[in-house]
């Protein structure tokens, strides 16, 4: 018994060591150590002092540095050496143990100044430089002719380190990503980075062929040339106790590869043995005079050598599946496994149990192309991936256990984006990012991207799928019969997104179409289910937004009995009768028109006609004419941004927001203004002055990030200024009845053009009254009301894959919505659920 209770008292012990020595590990020694001591060469700390210190922060007992913490002291302070030193204890000298070549740090007491993230750059200790939101740090390693730099994120209360895209465990390196905007806690945090061992990789011969062969050089050393081998999966740092100058993984990767060029070299020589060379058969001892082959020592020879068997996995494929795995395991088998496993491990998930289960079938598969995933198993799979890309890429390698590849997860990924999926996905991001009520509450934008013309099959067991065909349902394909008179199929030319757009700000894309250019009768069609869709999964749809398309024309002239400006533009909504649907603009694409119609505005070849007010004409000459006398006269130019793309802007230039912005904002009223005061006589720039005006304040207030809470907002009165003066432009010309008809039309812009300004100016003030009155204490957003994000979204997906001057076919564009819109990361997640089986929750 007193044995017994000796060896449960040591047991105890033991648990209770590394139960300490896991919770110390956990503690940020280095960041300690770098705030705690510095290199003196004439100091020194004595040991007992040092591991006083870290007992109370860590609340253990430490009696010895280690090898861990003494070799992060040995990084942190090079010079640092461990001797004996004598001290007086009751007149007679003891010896201890003191670290010399470092000293305490000197603490500083005083207040230190809180910096923001947006002036950091201006305090940035050299060498660190600022580049796109991050700080980076240059290391003394070049690789292939580029120094590798260490990037620190900053972000409120943490700081994150990533080398060549690889982001570093700090915890594990003993430091502590806590972060406190200030000059004391920046400058140790990019000390602590300088101090990061880079991993250097294993040093191979140029004449040898490994994968991932890399030239490295030191930028203090031009002569320090040479040629390594570097892992897929590289760690790209190095323990502060790491004796080598590469990390485990590039260890392992080299270790295995030149394991395998040797089992290769092994087996190319036993097949190169001429036959004629061994002995013939019947020289041979009789079979039967020999030792059977299970009474033989399967592990040692007679020269007492090792043998090894080989691998049964090298020869699988000329395998039979008794002979891979013998033991077969039927359907009450896989269930009685099942339950074993519920025992073992009451709290695991169902997804686990399933992917535990599929490695006994995977295990007798001959080919790894016969092994078909169940979508839950690629769920639980996307989540390890999620989490770490690294390691799930270091289990595959293990052969531990069989799981699916990353190309096997991205054809699931890209097999995603149905209307029902995308819905659910909606429905589930706005859940998760707990909206507000009135958050759910919103409109639908919509427009078009050219894509090529190409077909692209996707084949599986149980069907051949062909994409690139006008697919717009099954109402826009029998009006497509009844116009054309025949049954035809044809392929796309371009794609048809529709957006949600909340008064919150929460954006997603709802469905996209491929078109020939979708007509009126197919957006009729498209967008009233789209809004049945919404409201069936609980979102209100109060306006579409659009911009002043010809077929978006007749669309909203479909939904009125009349004309849409004697209704204030607001219709039935046809989805549900009860409720009104406002049909708006889109006010970028106002802007850019109304530059357009100045631009073609003047006299002589290329001009269409001649824009007037009250006598005074509105051409674009006089735009030019200021901005040269700007740059002329003014030593800092009134308008900074103002290049000759603004004034000669060509086709893809007019396509730019900024451009057309620019030239009608409130700086350049002020140009305009200061160019009238120079001239003795400048009452020919009163007209356009005043046009001015009213567009400056259009961008003014649809640019205004600041929310419209109340309906009295000086804002709204403003836009009702904007409106009566268009109004009463558009009466006054056609009231001068001596004019003929097309020269008045000539007089102003393009009167659908006209209408399509009264309309944004008409129907932005009825939302906001529409919404407002509904949720009293939410707000509109000016700055949101435009199909900006779909712009966006178009041009990330002309360059993602084919660059930006050429066009994505449909199936590629397809596969960018989700990634652009909703953002990779939310991607991978929505990604998990393969097979959608809930409903919708509205009624």
């Amino acid at each position: 018994m007193t044995k017994a209770k000796e060896k449960l008292k040591q047991q105890k012990s033991w648990k209770s060591m590394l139960r300490r020595r896991k919770e110390i590990s956990k503690f940020p020694c280095f960041s300690w150590l770098m705030n705690t001591v510095q290199e003196d060469p004439t100091g020194f700390i004595k040991s007992k002092d040092l591991l006083a210190k870290l007992s109370a922060l860590c609340n253990f007992t430490i009696t010895r540095l280690g090898t861990r913490r003494y070799a992060m002291l040995k990084n942190l302070c090079p010079r640092v050496r461990c001797s004996n030193c004598y001290e007086a204890n009751s007149g007679r000298p003891t010896r201890t143990t003191c670290y010399r070549g470092i000293t305490w740090r000197k603490c500083m007491h005083k207040e230190l100044k809180t910096l923001e993230l947006e002036d950091i750059r201006n305090h940035l200790p050299p060498p660190a430089v600022y580049l796109s939101n991050t700080v980076a740090v240059p290391s003394d390693v070049v690789c292939n002719g580029n120094i590798v730099m260490k990037q620190i994120l900053l972000c409120d209360d943490k700081w994150k380190l990533q080398i060549r895209g690889v982001d570093i465990d700090l915890e594990s390196l003993g430091i502590d990503p806590t972060f406190t905007p200030d000059q004391q806690c920046l400058n140790m945090v990019i000390e602590t980075v300088q101090k990061v061992r880079l991993c250097m990789g294993v040093s191979v011969d140029e004449d040898q062929s490994v994968p991932f062969k890399e030239f490295i050089t030191m930028t203090e050393d031009a002569n320090s040339e040479n040629y390594v081998s570097r892992a897929k999966c590289c760690l790209q740092v190095v323990g502060w106790y790491s004796c080598g100058a590469a990390c485990q993984q590039c260890h392992k990767a080299y270790k295995d590869y030149m394991e395998a060029e040797l089992d290769q070299d092994t087996s190319t020589e036993e097949e190169a043995d001429p036959v004629e060379d061994q002995d013939p058969v019947e020289d041979q001892d009789p079979v039967e005079d020999q030792d059977p082959v299970e009474d033989q020592d399967p592990v040692e020879n007679q020269d007492n050598s090792i043998q090894v068997e080989a691998d049964p996995v090298v020869d699988q494929y000329n395998m039979t599946a008794e002979e891979i795995d013998p033991v077969l395991l039927d359907s009450e088998d896989k269930a009685e496994l099942i339950l074993v496993f519920d025992k073992a491990f009451p709290n695991a998930l169902a997804e686990r149990e399933l992917l535990l289960a599929s490695q006994t079938e995977f295990n007798r598969e001959q080919y790894p192309c016969g092994r078909r995933w169940d979508s839950k198993v690629i769920g639980a799979c996307i989540k390890l991936w999620e989490e770490s890309p690294q390691s799930y890429r270091a289990l595959i390698d293990s052969n531990k256990f069989i799981l699916p590849s990353k190309k096997t997860l991205t054809c699931k990924w890209n097999n995603y984006g149905s209307e029902k999926q995308m819905l659910h996905c909606m429905y589930q991001v706005a859940v998760d990012a707990k909206l507000p009520a009135c958050g759910w509450a919103g409109g639908i934008i919509y427009d078009e991207i050219a894509v090529h013309k190409e077909w692209t099959f996707k084949l599986s067991q149980v069907e051949t799928q062909v994409t690139g065909w006008i697919e717009t349902g099954m109402e826009g394909f029998h009006i497509c019969i009844l116009n054309q008179g025949s049954v035809s199929q044809k392929l796309c030319s371009r794609a048809l997104q529709v957006s949600f757009l909340g008064y919150t700000g929460f954006r997603f894309p709802v469905c996209q179409f491929p078109t020939g250019g979708v007509s009126a009768s197919e957006l009729h069609t498209i967008l009233w289910n789209v809004i049945a869709a919404l409201n069936l999964w609980g979102f209100q749809v109060d306006f579409i937004l659009q911009n002043g398309n010809k077929e978006n024309h007749s669309f909203i002239q479909s939904c009125f009995n009349k004309s849409g400006k004697e209704s204030r533009y607001c219709s039935t909504n046809l989805a549900i009768p009860s409720t009104t649907i406002i049909h708006s603009q889109d006010f970028s694409h106002i802007m850019k028109r109304l530059r357009n119609a100045v631009l073609c505005s003047g006299h002589g070849k290329g001009f269409k006609r001649v824009i007037m007010k009250n006598g005074k004409e509105i051409v674009w000459k006089h735009w030019e004419v200021a901005v040269k006398w700007d740059r002329d006269v003014n030593d800092g130019a009134l308008c900074e941004n103002i290049t000759d793309a603004h004034l000669a802007p060509t086709k893809a230039d007019k396509k730019i927001n900024n451009v057309a912005e620019d030239m009608l904002n409130k700086d350049m009223l002020l140009l305009m203004e200061s160019y009238q005061c120079s001239l003795g006589d400048g009452s020919y720039l009163n007209s356009t002055i005043d046009f001015l005006k009213q567009t400056s304040t259009m961008i003014e207030v649809f640019r205004d990030e600041l929310g419209i809470a109340k309906i009295t907002d000086i804002r709204l009165l403003k836009l009702r200024k904007v409106l009566m003066w268009v109004q009463q432009w558009q009466r006054h010309v056609m009231s001068e009845k001596p004019i003929e008809t097309d020269k008045q039309c000539s007089m102003l812009p393009v009167w659908k053009f006209l209408d399509d300004v009264e309309c944004l100016l008409i129907t932005f003030n009825d939302i906001c009254v529409k919404h407002l009155n509904q949720f009293p204490d939410s707000m509109v957003v000016p700055s949101r009301f435009n199909s900006d994000g779909i712009e966006d979204h178009f041009r990330k997906a002309k360059t993602l894959y084919s660059g930006s001057t050429i066009k994505p076919n449909y199936d590629t564009y397809n596969k960018t919505v989700i990634q652009n819109c909703i953002g990779w990361e939310q991607y991978q997640k929505l990604k998990a659920v393969q097979e959608i089986q809930s409903e919708p929750t509205g009624t």
